[in-house]
């Protein structure tokens, strides 16, 4: 069964190499036409069509490898730090609390895959605590990510929430 196979593939190599169609047959008296075009598709099978690619624009496209990820912890922490800098805006201790607590949601989301929304995490805990030098190279890496990609990043402002895991009801 193997040598039919790799003679067949070999065949098809073979004629595809050359300058006209020809029929081929191979043992069970089946014939496969091959044309010298560079497609590497056997006639009679269908191709497959590309999807549409996401929008090049900040739009809220998703990575495919996003995972959903439970973030209610570091979420919590956020809205405690808030109120805590809404009590006393000018200190220093307050605002470093609130941007260490949008780091650590943005560095979950980052291993989630869920760029955009943690890019917006690190634009927020930058705007609070802009000498955080882990944050600012994460977040200069991700806007990196899609340049190369071709993609641009969605505008401050405009990133996503979170996608989070469904908790069962009790």
């Amino acid at each position: 069964m193997k040598k039919i196979i790799l003679l067949s593939v070999s065949a098809l190599l073979f004629t595809a190499c050359g300058d006209t169609t020809q029929p081929l047959s191979n043992t069970k008296q089946t014939s496969v036409t091959v044309s010298n075009t560079n497609s590497l598709v056997v006639p009679g099978h269908k191709t497959e069509t590309q999807p549409t690619p996401p929008p090049t624009t900040g739009g809220s496209s998703t990575s495919p490898m996003q995972k959903p990820v439970d973030v209610a912890a570091q979420t919590a922490a956020i809205e405690k730090a808030d109120k805590e800098l809404k009590a006393s805006p000018n200190d220093e201790a307050a605002k470093k609390a609130l941007a260490k607590a949008y780091f650590d949601r943005a560095f979950v989301l980052t291993e989630a895959a869920q760029y955009r929304s943690a890019l917006g995490d690190f634009r927020k805990g930058l705007k609070l605590d802009p000498t955080d030098e882990k944050a600012k190279g994460m977040h200069d890496q991700i806007i990196d990510i899609f340049k190369s990609i071709g993609r641009e990043p969605p505008k401050e402002g405009e990133e996503p929430p979170p996608v989070t895991t469904e908790k069962p009801t009790a």
